[in-house]
């Protein structure tokens, strides 16, 4: 059995294993086991066992004894002996407990491998190589220096051979670290040469736990500054510290991600504030280092480094942490905001104010905090276009009728004028464009009243749609044509409609709703309409008009300029002989031509073929 700790316990239990028994009291740790048969054979009172009678050399050689010699070359009389007295010696002595019997043991086999390197043939099986015999006595030995070192009262991590080779060296370390023994797991992965992330790893849980351990040293007077414990951790990670015997030269391999920003937590934890900025400035992972900056709580830090670092989730995953950091109140969601715009990067902050104009009205379906967002960053135009679009694309609900709707679209509009006001000279044509959309529905509510139809100027028209709308009422209510004429040249010269726009809306207006009168009558109210008389005569072509009424507006085209569209007036109505007529007029062979190829008519076609 073996021992860790001191002191009898009145209470005991008992744990299995894989090959013991362990049994813990209060003050200490007893492994029971069975003696290993290999160690048996060797430590058996006469045995000749091949192990033993090398073990009996050994002590012979040990005592000065003249039969030394002679008992070890008779192991080596018999081929295959000695190598198995030599791996019988290695496993006996892997299984003790006793230092000293390790100790003997493992020079016993030592003396076997003296013998068996002055052996021909043995060095004949493996030259230029360590003999597997060589081999496990070298692993042995390293194996039992760590297990001694394990099983020392003051670790109290006693364990067996094959629970070490169960765990393996890798879980040994970690459970060191566990334990709070990140120096011994330090020196363990470097003695074993475990591997970089490993050695990484348990150099980083030892300068951690250095610098946990000032604060105490602080507690009592310590006069270690914050640099100076940072420096010191520092050569820990690098496995610098005074007495290292690792050599550190140019271009060696780097260190582990994440080495410097786990121990900056760990001195967060500790209290040293000033040594976690330190050790977290050096970290070269932008992943590890904003993880650390939000468990420290520097948000603005963290956001920093994710927008260097171009990664979107880290950036989405600060702004997500900072809003959990804040207590839980009712002004959270404002210090939320002015956090974010106010201490963040710019990257983050348009990252930001993406997110809510696309997805902040999910939850509480309007856009009010996308709004606040661009208020709170002077972005007045923005904010103003938002709440003006929010307004215009109103719809009514079961609940609430037209009338509801129009108020609420009313009351966004003048909100987003609001909005405008505040960003001056900036917003003065935003500013201007809302308020005359505002008093637009005004006018059409007006209408609407005064004539006792909702057709005269539909919700949610346009100016341009609102004035048609008057117009194209005029043929439900030919009675209010003049009235609505009146009413459409007063909306009109309100809004500053240019006047070509005004009349190309009246044309489309009354042709589309089937008032030719009206139409006569309008290009009759001047001499030369400012858009001509073509729109009029296109008008009644799509209207499927007679020809007679076609010819009335093109037979008033009578200028000299007008030829060209005469003639395409004539091709667009079907006219081919006037087409024809107006072409040779020009004197163009490729219009007499081209009426030719579109006409179907044979008289037409000869004659064609006579100007040709």
């Amino acid at each position: 059995s073996r021992e860790c700790g001191s002191g009898n316990g009145s209470e005991a239990y008992l744990v299995p294993e894989i090959d013991c028994c362990r049994v813990v009291g209060s003050s200490s740790v007893e492994i029971l086991q069975r003696v290993p048969p290999g160690t048996a054979d060797l430590l058996r009172i006469g045995s000749i066992a091949p192990g033993a009678l090398l073990l009996d050399a050994s002590d012979a050689f040990d005592s000065g004894s003249s039969n030394a010699d002679e008992a070890a070359r008779s192991i080596t009389r018999r081929e295959g002996l000695l190598e198995e007295a030599i791996l019988g010696c290695v496993e006996a002595a892997v299984g003790e407990f006793d230092v000293t019997v390790q100790k003997r043991m493992l020079r016993a086999a030592s003396y076997g491998l003296h013998f068996a390197c002055k052996d021909e043939s043995y060095r004949s099986e493996s030259p230029g190589r360590p003999s597997p015999e060589a081999v496990a006595f070298v692993d042995v030995s390293r194996k039992l220096r760590v297990l001694n070192a394990l099983r020392r009262p003051s670790t109290g991590f006693a364990m067996t051979s094959l629970q070490y080779d169960s765990v393996m060296p890798q879980g040994v370390v970690a459970r060191l670290v566990a334990a709070g023994r990140a120096s011994l797991a330090a020196s363990i992965s470097e003695y074993l040469k475990l591997g970089r992330r490993v050695s990484d790893y348990a150099r980083a849980m030892k300068a951690a736990a250095f610098v946990s351990s000032t604060t105490s040293s602080l507690q009592q007077g310590s006069s270690m500054t914050d640099s100076q414990i940072a420096e010191q951790a520092i050569r820990i990670i690098r496995g610098e510290e005074k007495g290292s015997t690792k050599l550190q030269v140019k271009g060696a391999m780097p260190l582990s991600s994440g080495m410097y920003a786990s121990v900056a937590l760990a001195a967060h934890r500790a209290g040293r504030k000033g040594v976690a900025d330190l050790l977290i400035m050096l970290e070269q992972s932008p992943t590890d280092k904003v993880h650390a900056l939000l468990a420290i709580g520097s948000y603005a830090d963290a956001a920093a480094v994710a927008c260097r670092a171009r990664d979107p989730d880290l950036i989405h995953m600060t702004m997500f942490a900072y809003e959990q950091g804040l207590s839980n109140n009712e002004e959270r969601k404002s210090l939320y905001f002015s956090g974010i715009i106010n201490k963040f990067p710019i990257e983050a902050v348009n990252m930001f104010t993406t997110f809510y104009s696309r997805f902040g009205g999910l939850h509480g379906g309007d856009d009010k905090s996308s709004i606040n967002i661009l208020l709170r960053r002077q972005k007045h135009a923005d904010a103003g276009l938002k709440m003006a679009k929010k307004a215009l694309t109103l719809r009514s609900t079961p609940t609430s009728g037209e009338n509801d709707r129009g108020k609420e679209k009313v009351a966004a509009l003048q909100e987003a004028s609001t909005i405008f006001d505040l960003g001056g000279k900036d917003c003065a044509f935003q500013k201007t464009c809302t308020d005359e959309q505002i008093a637009l529905i005004a006018d059409q509510e007006q209408l609407r009243r005064s004539y006792g139809s909702m057709e005269v100027a539909p919700p949610s028209s346009s100016l341009t749609s609102t004035i048609m709308s008057i117009l194209k009422y005029g043929a439900a209510d030919p009675r209010s044509a003049h009235r609505l004429q009146a009413d459409a040249d007063r909306i009109a010269k309100k809004y500053k409609v240019p006047e070509k726009r005004q009349w190309h809306v009246k044309v489309r207006a009354l042709s589309e709703s089937g008032q030719w009168a009206q139409l006569r009558n309008l290009l009759d109210t001047r001499a030369k309409p400012p858009i001509g008389i073509k729109p009029f005569a296109l008008a009644a072509i799509k209207g499927r008009q007679g020809q007679v009424e076609i010819m009335h507006y093109i037979s008033r085209m009578t200028d000299k300029s007008d030829g060209e569209d005469r003639y395409d007036l004539f091709c667009e109505a079907g006219m081919w002989k006037k087409a024809l007529e107006e072409s040779v007029r020009l004197g163009d062979g490729r219009k007499v031509a081209n009426v030719r190829s579109m006409c179907n008519s044979p008289d037409i076609q000869r004659l064609c073929d006579k100007y040709l």
